[in-house]
């Protein structure tokens, strides 16, 4: 048997916290969300201004990244360069997920604990927000 690690409240406040405050650095309009190693919703939040269609993608970059363990943009990347077939993850994972950047996996000890998914600007500007955000877990 072995322990793993969860994601509690506190650090999904910090991860958004330093993701929003980048975030407003760029001046720009974004959901960011926090899901658990499952790709279960912790925390989301839209910055005023982002789309409402920012918060679904940005749940679905985190629930891929999370699922998967891999930063979305590398998917991304694999999908459209030499593995197009991967594709199809998407239809497998039973609830939306998004191979577009923007989403991290939240790891601890080499155990991915969960992801942050951030949408509503361009893939450079989501990722360095996502960046951000991954880099505030204690």
């Amino acid at each position: 048997m072995r322990l793993i690690s969860q994601l509690e409240l506190a650090d999904c406040r910090a991860i958004v916290a330093a993701a929003q405050s980048e975030a407003a650095q760029r001046q720009a309009v974004v959901s960011v969300a926090v899901v658990d190693a499952g790709g279960h919703p912790l925390l989301v939040e839209r910055r005023d201004g982002a789309s409402p269609a920012s918060v679904e993608a940005a749940l679905a970059k985190a629930r891929m990244a999370a699922l998967n363990a891999k930063p979305t943009e590398v998917m991304e990347a694999a999908i459209n360069g030499e593995r197009p077939a991967l594709m199809q993850l998407s239809g497998a994972m039973g609830e939306p997920t998004l191979a577009m950047a923007g989403g991290l996996p939240l790891l601890h000890q080499g155990v991915c604990l969960g992801a942050v998914g951030v949408s509503g600007m361009t893939p450079a500007v989501d990722g360095a927000i996502a960046t951000a955000g991954a880099a505030a877990l204690p």
